[in-house]
């Protein structure tokens, strides 16, 4: 991040101004009441203060979002043209490097609709680019625009001929700064425009995470001997995060043929790649090499969990007979790995037993594949699992009893379950209350009426506003909702001031530890909270429930799962921090939807910057990170000492 960009350093102190805040609320809330007015955003482009024309550009992307539900241009009224000329106008006019960089960003990802609207912000791009291609952190911005603007509009407008040249050339520049390289690389590979050449280039760069990335390329391109030539040395690469995405790419240049490839990769020293290789080999079905590796995956619950789900595809007959003793296995994830081979081999009667398990997440999983195999057959499973606490046993349950023969019977668990996890008045409540009405919907009828009219007022907008609807076609009146929020946690920006240059310590119970710097200036308000609940022990003996090899691990939920997290919704503090390696953000479900579970980014994702909260960065352990397998416990997070 360029030094003093964005607000605040490790030697100053933030600046929480009143325009910033303020700028931030109109972008948050914009839409709240209609179309919002941007001439005053506007109108600070033009501020002499490089700073403030940087956030008014930033704002101004945030406050556009909210055309996202538009279907065509007129829909979008006069705000929207006035908002694209002022943002071009800028553009053009522009020569301070902070402000330049903030245009690109803004520039890449507003919501357009009409492809000239596309190439017009394609074009503007290019000319920042050519204006300010000796300023290092620019051209990252460049990059990062064209990237953001590849992905969201790809299907509607192609990058054009001098945008894919100039990314190319980007790209196999060797000396090129490395971020521009990742960045260009990802633009053309969302717009399928990385051709073998630009790949091969990537593919013999010194950064891992390039390597990476052109493998990503190669996992989804054409097949061709060429490029099988292109992948096979990256199966030996040093770096495993290379090697673990060169055997997504070997085994689709590669089809059966490839299957000793994978069968080798099994024994990896590395578990993220050898688990990676045994998911793989479940394609080689009645390849007696995968066969053979799966059966002989031994050592730790999670090999023998993936060769089980892998070994009920490439050779179901054997998965059986391993399936019984996996099916009454510890610790519970192997079980609920069971559920899932069981529903590969559509073995209802250990289904049936495994719905009835101890632990919710593995009566989930069996409830999930009772659905493909036993359909309603199954509803009284599903009806019982509704009476859970776990939200997302409960969410999977009353989606399970879509189309139910039998609504008159679903219809009382379903409003005692709505009813049950009101009470507890909380947030991140919201998934399985919304499946629940949904249900209710569907199966209920006008009779129940009475019992939901106490949702027009409920705490939850969207809650009140489905009751609202759902009442109206029932009664024939129209319902109008009147939620009663709960009080937002109080915060003290002044507390954050006092966490500056303080660390995160992620202590784990197998060993290791990594530190979090945490970004104040950039989220205070979720460093607030985070460290409120870190105080409180909340996150001590809690697991990284969700690990996903090249992308994430996930972790502090109470339910070890996805849909249990704190009980109030953590605002989202976008900005334009990228989710690179090692930073860490917030799980959320929607805007404005934190259930203060982390997630720490394992490679970069920038495809979910301006999406997800980006507040701290492993400063030191980040081989402790790599490590974490699934269901790995924290066992203590504090704040470290200096």
């Amino acid at each position: 991040m360029r030094p003093g960009f964005p607000l605040g350093s490790a030697r100053r102190r933030p600046r929480f101004s009143l325009v910033a805040l303020l700028l931030a609320a109109v972008a948050r809330g914009g839409f709240a009441q209609g179309k919002p007015d941007f001439s005053t955003l506007i109108e600070r482009l033009d501020h002499p203060l490089p700073r403030e024309r940087a956030r008014a550009a930033e704002a101004l992307a945030r406050a556009a979002q909210g055309f996202r539900s538009d279907t065509t241009l007129e829909g979008r009224g006069a705000a929207w043209p006035a908002l694209l000329a002022a943002l071009g106008r800028r553009a053009a006019l522009e020569t301070e490097p902070a402000v330049q960089g903030m245009l690109a960003l803004s520039l890449g990802r507003l919501p357009y609709l009409a492809p000239g609207e596309i190439r017009d912000a394609e074009a503007r791009l290019l000319a920042l680019e050519a204006r300010s291609r000796e300023d290092a952190a620019v051209l990252v911005d460049v990059a990062r625009g064209l990237e953001t603007l590849a992905r969201l509009t790809a299907r509607r407008a192609p990058l054009g001929d001098s945008a894919r040249a100039l990314l190319r050339a980007l790209v196999r520049a060797p000396a090129g700064e490395i971020r521009v390289r990742r960045h260009g690389l990802g633009a053309l590979l969302a717009t399928d425009a990385a051709d073998d050449s630009t790949l091969g280039a990537a593919l013999a760069a010194a950064d891992p995470e390039l390597r990476r990335l052109a493998l990503t390329g190669l996992a989804r391109g054409a097949a061709t001997g060429e490029r099988r030539k292109l992948v096979a040395p990256a199966l030996a690469d040093s770096t495993p995060m290379v090697r673990l995405e060169a055997l997504r790419a070997w085994q689709h240049q590669s089809a059966a043929a490839g299957c000793s490839g994978l069968a080798a990769a099994s024994h990896d020293a590395t578990p993220a790649v050898a688990l990676t290789a045994l998911d793989l080999l479940g394609g080689c079905a009645g390849d007696s090499l995968a066969v053979g590796a799966l059966l002989a995956a031994r050592g730790s619950w999670h090999a023998r969990a993936h060769a089980l789900v892998s070994l009920a595809r490439a050779g179901p007959e054997r998965a059986r007979d391993l399936l019984p003793a996996a099916a009454r296995g510890a610790p519970w994830q192997l079980r609920m790995y069971a559920a899932r081979a069981a529903a590969l081999l559509r073995d209802t009667a250990a289904l049936g037993r495994l719905a009835a398990d101890s632990v919710a997440n593995v009566r989930e999983s069996a409830i999930s594949g009772l659905v493909q195999v036993s359909g309603h057959a199954a509803d009284p499973v599903f009806r019982r699992a509704l009476a859970s606490r776990d939200y997302q046993l409960v969410r999977t349950a009353a989606g399970a009893l879509a189309g139910s023969p039998a609504g008159a019977e679903a219809a009382a668990p379903l409003v005692a379950a709505l009813d049950r996890i009101t009470r507890e008045r909380r947030e991140t409540s919201r998934d399985p209350r919304v499946a629940l009405l949904t249900r209710l919907h569907e199966l209920g009828r006008p009779a129940l009426a009475p019992r939901l009219r106490p949702y027009l007022e409920d705490f939850d907008p969207v809650i009140a506003d489905s009751a609202a609807a759902l009442l109206t076609e029932w009664t024939g009146r129209a319902e109008r909702a009147a939620p009663r929020r709960l009080p937002a946690p109080p915060v003290n920006l002044a507390d954050a001031e006092r966490l500056r240059g303080k660390r995160l310590r992620v202590t784990m119970a197998r060993g290791g530890a990594f530190e979090v710097e945490l970004l104040v200036d950039a989220a205070p308000r979720t460093v607030l909270a985070v460290v409120g609940l870190a105080r409180r022990g909340y996150y001590d003996g809690l697991t990284f429930h969700r690990v996903v090899p090249n992308f994430v691990i996930q972790g502090g939920s109470p339910g070890a799962n996805e849909y249990m997290g704190n009980g109030p919704f953590m605002p989202d503090e976008l900005t334009r921090i990228s989710h690179e390696r090692g930073t860490l953000g917030i799980s959320t479900r929607g805007r404005d939807t934190g259930d203060a579970q982390l997630f720490v980014n394992l490679v970069g994702n920038p495809r979910l910057d301006y999406d997800y909260t980006v507040w701290g960065r492993v400063v030191s352990g980040m081989a402790v990170v790599d490590a974490v397998l699934e269901g790995d416990v924290i066992r203590r997070v504090e704040i470290a000492p200096r």
